[in-house]
This record gives structure tokens, sequence and C-alpha cells, in this order.
């Protein structure tokens, strides 16, 4: 039970900070792509990965057997991180072709 409110804690103090400042459109400055656009993508990637991440956390706090919800868990977790890098893939590649465009002009 102690390692489910250490993994929140965690969780919440490392990547939800991350995911609030680039859904407010900041990136670091080592990220090659600085654009509003992919910044906040990224930003509603990480709190996807933060849902999927705190998910059995959650569950585990809950009392919910392993079998109890096997498809929220299976939606929760991989589901949602895979949609999360799909977004952000989608994201940066149409930054890309925007900027290739309008250097051609």
């Amino acid at each position: 039970m102690t390692f489910y409110w250490v993994w929140i804690a965690a969780y919440t103090a490392v990547l939800l900070p991350l995911a609030i400042a680039s859904l407010r459109g900041w990136s670091p400055r080592w990220v090659g792509d600085r654009s509003v656009r992919a910044a906040r993508a990224r930003g509603v990637a990480a709190c996807a990965i933060y849902a999927s991440g705190l998910a059995p956390a959650v569950m585990g706090l809950a009392g919910v057997p392993d079998d109890g919800m096997l498809a929220l868990r299976i939606a929760a977790g991989p589901c949602l991180l895979l949609g999360a890098l799909a977004l952000v893939a989608r994201t940066s590649a149409a930054v890309r072709r925007a900027r290739r465009t309008a250097a051609k002009d």
C-alpha cells in the first residue's frame, strides 16, 4: 500500500509540472521543435501518460482485484501510452511539413 502512495507522489511531482508547462506552450531549450502547437501536443500527451501511469496505483488503492477491471487496466495503460506517442509523432510531422513548405515559399 505504501508503494502506491510513493508511486502517485513521485509520478505527480515529476510529470504533472512538465505537462502543465507544455500545455501552456513552454518547451525546454534542448527540444528541437519549440513551436507552441507542438508543445501543447506534448502537454496533452504527458497528461495521457500521467493518467495511464496513475491508473494501476489508484486501482490498487481502491482494492480492485487484478481480474476485476481488466479492460480498464488495458485501456488505461498501453492504449493511452500509444495514443500519446502517436499524437506527438503526428504533431511533430505536421510542424516539420509546415516549416518545409514555408521555407520553399
